[in-house]
Parts: C-alpha cells; structure tokens; sequence
C-alpha cells in the first residue's frame, strides 16, 4: 500500500488509542493529550513529505503553465453573428492588458477569460 494511506491509519490509530486513554486511563490523560499532538504534528509533517511530487514531462522549462492558447484566430464572416467566445469586452478583468475580441486567454497573464 501507499505510505500516505500508512501514515493516515496511523493517525487513526493514535486517536483512538487516545481516546480509551482518556476514557480507561484518567490519570494518564495529560499525557496521553500532550503525545496524541505531538503525534499528529508529525503525521501531518510525514504526510506532507510524502506527498506525489508530479513534474510536466515533455515540457519546455520556460514555457507558460496554462492550458489554454494566448490567443485565437479572429472569427470568420460565417461566425461575426456569433457572440465572442471570450473577451468581449475588450480587457482582462484580471490584469487590465488589453485584448482583441474572440481571445480565450489574456497573453499576459494567462487566465481564461469569461464569455462576455
């Protein structure tokens, strides 16, 4: 199994072995208290470390993270009666650059654009 999956037992463990201390075991229950945190700090610091580290394969380093092209090809006659796919209104709400109509992306920043 995954040592994340592991990790998160154990921690369910911890607590319900915390529990029947604090509930069988009165006068271990500061203790019992002070191990049960001291325990989950370092589960959640050993589920942090294992966390999958994934890396983009067949990227080029400097290239843009977002999925979507900057731009698109300005829409054809057969299509000036359809609405802009994104952009209409001729800025980015997120960066304030301005954009030519039927963009999906801002070039900019690189957010998707609403279909205004």
């Amino acid at each position: 199994m995954n040592r994340r999956i592991w990790i998160s037992v154990a921690n369910f463990v911890a607590i319900a072995l915390a529990l029947v201390i604090l509930v069988e075991y009165p006068q271990y229950a500061n203790d019992a208290f002070y191990v049960l945190v001291v325990w989950m700090i370092v589960g959640f610091v050993l589920l942090y470390a294992s966390r999958p580290r994934f890396s983009p394969t067949g990227m080029d380093p400097g290239a843009s993270t977002t999925p979507f092209p900057s731009t698109t090809p300005l829409p054809s006659a057969s299509a000036a009666s359809a609405p802009p796919v994104g952009g209409g209104i001729g800025f980015c709400i997120y960066c304030a650059n301005p954009i030519p109509p039927g963009t999906r992306a801002c070039p900019s920043c690189g957010h998707a654009l609403p279909p205004w």
